[in-house]
């Protein structure tokens, strides 16, 4: 038993022993006295709890100089007691209030991302997330953070945890082992490196995603047990070198690596194949012409899982046969999006198979 408990225990038989004594003296004084209105030792404590509880019915009245003490004591008492009543419950809703504000209620998001660590870079990654209709949660050190993601992203589809990142007993309220995948963003390549095997012993379950700085270093992480390992480097310069030579490319894939804000966007989605998909069990490209004839869909891909690793296959085998669990890559229109979910009966993006494997 601890110490606080064990003060509450004390206290509490401390006030019943102070209630036992009170309203035998209570007791005594009055019906010696003469009050007819107390006529047993139950009508005495009657009167102590309509007193204490500031009820005051006015049934029973003590005529006694040694009632009138006790009386005085308990309204006293009562005014004590409502006092810190009214100050204990106000100080557990501010309590709760700051609490769930910062994160410490946990959250009962599913198949989730959860981006460890806020700065610009995660912001700009959590801006597109949120336009795929998914939900974030984000573990911050930093209480500031807290009002200005709220503000900027709503409520809706975030949950914000504050934290200190390398807390992974306090990271478990973010639901880690419910999350698709784990996104990290850290400066430095080595403070992520340690964190993912910190990471990775005890949440095997999501897959990470992380942004190093030394693309060398891509192997390394691969080892550790990411799934995804971004160089920012790496993609910068295929960037640039691509706005050098091919301008319109470049724009093209800036433009379908960004999810459709407008019915005028393009974007590339993918979409888990269910039972419900029309063309599981049809080959490639089957699927291919129907998709681009009936609803102006492009199919640009299949990802297979091979010996439990995700393989992608861009503009797949013509006798490739669409099962479940595949996934297809397609590129749609903003306005289609709806519509695209409507037809495979899945919401866009990557589902975590140890959820929802068969």
């Amino acid at each position: 038993m601890d110490f606080k408990h064990r003060n509450y225990i004390i206290i509490s038989a401390a006030i019943i022993l102070a209630l036992i004594v009170s309203g035998t003296l209570f007791f005594y004084f009055e019906n010696t006295g003469g009050n007819q209105n107390v006529n047993s030792i139950g009508d005495a404590f009657w009167y102590l709890i309509v007193t204490i509880t500031s009820v005051g019915y006015g049934d029973i009245t003590p005529v006694t100089q040694g009632g009138r003490v006790i009386g005085t004591i308990l309204v006293l008492s009562s005014m004590v007691i409502l006092g810190v009543l009214i100050s204990s419950i106000t100080s557990n809703i501010i309590r709760m209030i700051e609490e769930k504000k910062l994160g410490y209620r946990g959250t009962n998001f599913n198949n989730h991302i959860i981006c460890i660590g806020w700065n610009e870079f995660s912001k700009m990654v959590i801006f597109e997330v949120l336009a795929a209709n998914r939900k974030v949660a984000i573990i911050t050190d930093n209480k500031k953070d807290i009002e200005f993601i709220y503000s900027e992203f709503g409520n809706e589809n975030i949950y914000v945890l504050y934290s200190e990142l390398h807390n992974l007993e306090s990271i478990n309220r973010a639901n880690p082992e419910k999350a698709s995948d784990v996104f990290l963003s850290f400066h430095d390549d080595t403070e992520s490196l340690i964190y993912v095997i910190n990471f990775r012993n005890q949440y095997p379950q999501p897959n990470i995603v992380v942004t190093i700085s030394n693309h060398k270093l891509k192997e390394t992480f691969y080892t550790a047990g990411v799934r995804h390992v971004v160089a920012r480097n790496e993609i910068a310069s295929k960037l640039v070198a691509s706005y050098v030579f091919e301008p319109d490319v470049a724009e093209l894939n800036i433009d379908l690596l960004s999810s459709a804000s407008d019915d005028e966007d393009f974007d590339n989605q993918q979409y888990i194949v269910t039972e419900k998909n029309p063309y599981l069990n049809k080959n490639y490209d089957d699927a291919y012409v129907a998709l681009k004839i009936k609803y102006n869909i492009v199919l640009l891909g299949i990802v297979k899982r091979i010996e439990g690793k995700p393989q992608l296959h861009i503009n797949a085998r013509s006798d490739t046969i669409i099962e479940l669990n595949d996934y297809l890559i397609i590129m749609v229109g903003g306005k289609m999006k709806a519509r695209v979910e409507k037809i495979f009966g899945v919401h866009e993006g990557k589902i975590n198979h140890q959820l929802t494997a068969p």
